[in-house]
């Protein structure tokens, strides 16, 4: 008898599993601070902005020590205030018409802060200047060490801020999205990590550019990305001037190399619908750099 009542226990153990296997079950993933559990949208939402990272510009500033900070991805939200009679109220967003774009970018912050990479911080800026309604947010990356390098190396031009070595990389970055037109191109020059020459040319050109109406004719030195050759990592320097080995051509070696080995890893990363497992990628990439 207790023969049939431990058969009749493993049949309906059985039945049981069979039954839930057959049940959606949503898949996790590990990631961030702890090794946090996630939900799989999340995932696809993280590994997207960071495939988009690491095939265009920012891949310099995430694999490699040669831009203090990079651009990652420009949101654009129907936010901004455009009505001059509501400058002193404090009701400018209805939820009701616009709550879709702040949950949107609520799902982006929560992503970005889940983010955590060895000398690697995500920051999400609004842009001061609006178009319309449109509120642009950047999205960038940016590696501590080499901001701490920059702010030390260029004090003469961010002490005015306050800024020093050490200064949290979003407040950084604020500070100079907020600053005077000219001091904005500079500060923005310096931490996408263009050479001083061209960072000066652009300041330089912008303010003849107020007087005259004109823009100074210029060329363009291009360094190749995984997605494309060119109007990535782009800076603009005079049509009189050469490209010189020291400055320019050391840019675009160190760059191919970190290029190069992206490329050898990158396909051992693929998914079946040739997206990337971003995230991952990173993790493995520091991993093995400790």
């Amino acid at each position: 008898m207790k023969r049939y009542s431990h058969l009749a226990f493993l049949f309906l153990l059985f039945i049981a599993l069979s039954c839930k296997s057959k049940q959606q079950v949503t898949p996790v993933y590990q990631i961030g601070i702890g090794g946090s559990i996630i939900g799989f949208q999340e995932q696809q939402l993280i590994d997207s902005i960071l495939q988009y990272a690491l095939d265009y510009e920012a891949i310099y500033t995430l694999l490699g020590n040669i831009k203090p900070m990079s651009s990652v991805k420009l949101y654009r939200f129907p936010l901004a205030n455009t009505d001059s009679l509501k400058q002193t109220s404090a009701n400018i967003v209805d939820r009701e018409k616009q709550g879709t774009y702040l949950d949107r970018l609520y799902a982006v912050q929560q992503a970005v802060n889940r983010l955590d990479f060895p000398d690697l911080k995500f920051v999400l800026i609004p842009y001061k200047s609006v178009q319309d309604s449109i509120r642009m947010i950047q999205l960038s990356v940016v590696r501590m060490s080499s901001l701490d390098s920059l702010l030390q190396a260029k004090e003469e031009f961010f002490g005015q801020f306050g800024l020093v070595p050490g200064a949290d990389p979003a407040v950084v970055v604020s500070t100079i999205e907020n600053a005077d037109r000219y001091e904005r191109y500079r500060g923005y020059g310096y931490l996408f990590g263009y050479p001083d020459y061209a960072v000066d040319f652009f300041v330089e050109a912008a303010l003849e550019s107020s007087k005259t109406k004109k823009t100074l004719p210029r060329k363009f030195f291009q360094i190749p990305v995984y997605a494309r050759e060119a109007g990535s990592f782009t800076y603009a320097y005079p049509e009189s001037h050469t490209p010189t080995i020291d400055v320019d051509s050391t840019v675009y070696y160190r760059s191919g190399k970190v290029l190069e080995e992206y490329k050898k890893i990158r396909n051992n990363y693929l998914n079946t619908d040739s997206s990337l497992r971003a995230y991952q990628l990173l993790q493995d990439f520091y991993k093995q750099s400790l």
